[in-house]
């Protein structure tokens, strides 16, 4: 059973992830950083400011970090190397160290696709994987798995991980509107007592499969949860054995970091956690922030398990879900 160190204190991340790291990582080595920027103007993603702590901790064990991501597909500033290097200074964070905006990627096979994985992540010697925890309408919440299913993967197979999850009707559609009621990108309308489907704007969330009564509909080739854990496990699989994960959990907003509006917050800020296992490191995360809501919060806020590509995860990597949690300094 894997250790997820629980940290409740924010004021105390530098002096926790020295102690924690001391160890872990080889003595004046580079280590790459995967974390996720963030939307420019999202107000609730990472900031510099939370990151610093982080960036002093490794310095003071002789440690490097330079921070990486990769492009989106989506019309945003950050779809491309040049505009995301802008933002990545924008936001300031050039200031705590080098970064790399990667698009160079290398194949590997997954069990329905074939996943392009950032270059730079699987050939690193010591990678570090900082996450921020909050909610999202296709998987219920993100935390470290989700961080590398999109962000450790190619535009194109993203868009494979959305678009092989469309729903396709394998039966006749009674017409109850429970699909478009529980849509999150009001694709679905209902027409002649049939639903219509606009994949145009579908994000292949499987919610609409998952909530229909007549169990009409099926995904194109595989539910969302399985198609994210796939992407993420081609990363994982690959990743150096001098890989760490720390999630953030705060600024826990319905949505997630990558509009400039994340939504509601919906739980409270709980500390920080820190393993060497992702899946229970994610798992651990929702697990404390329902513990202290008394709910299942992302479930019931997206209509979604948050453990469902959490539970794929661990199918294929190997990982388990059963932890052991320890309180530093809490």
């Amino acid at each position: 059973m894997d250790k997820v160190f629980y940290l409740k204190d924010f004021q105390k991340i530098e002096e926790a992830t020295k102690d924690i790291l001391k160890d872990f990582y080889p003595f004046n080595s580079k280590v790459l950083v995967k974390i996720h920027f963030g939307e420019p103007g999202n107000k609730t993603a990472f900031t510099p400011k939370d990151i610093e702590p982080l960036v002093k901790a490794m310095e003071s064990l002789n440690l490097t970090p330079i921070f990486i991501d990769t492009p989106v597909k989506y019309n945003s500033p950050r779809n491309s190397v040049e505009g995301y290097q802008k933002a990545v200074k924008e936001k300031g964070f050039d200031k705590l160290g080098d970064f790399i905006i990667s698009d160079n990627y290398i194949k590997i096979s997954a069990k329905d696709f074939e996943v392009e994985v950032c270059r730079e992540l699987v050939k690193a010697e010591n990678v570090l994987i900082v996450s921020h925890v909050k909610g999202h309408p296709c998987s219920g919440f993100g935390g470290a798995i989700k961080n590398l299913g999109m962000g450790g993967v190619s535009k194109k197979s993203k868009e494979i991980e959305h678009t092989l999850g469309q729903p396709v009707f394998v039966s006749e559609c009674s017409g109850c509107g429970t699909c478009a009621k529980y849509c999150p990108f009001g694709a679905i309308t209902i027409k002649d007592n049939r639903a219509m489907i606009d994949l145009e704007h579908c994000g292949g969330c499987s919610i609409c499969q998952e909530v229909c009564p007549s169990k009409c509909l099926i995904p194109k080739k595989a539910n969302f949860d399985d198609l994210l854990a796939q992407g993420a496990s081609a990363v994982i699989n690959n990743l150096p054995p001098k890989t760490f994960y720390i999630n953030y959990i705060k600024n826990i907003t319905q949505g997630c970091d990558c509009p400039i509006d994340s939504g509601k917050i919906i739980a409270e800020d709980m500390g920080v956690v820190f393993s060497k296992n992702p899946v229970a490191i994610d798992k651990a995360s929702v697990d404390l922030i329902n513990q202290k809501s008394g709910h299942d919060v992302f479930r019931d806020e997206n209509n979604k398990n948050p453990l469902g590509y959490v539970n794929f995860a661990s199918i294929y990597t190997g990982y388990k879900t059963d932890y052991q949690i320890e309180g530093y300094n809490s």
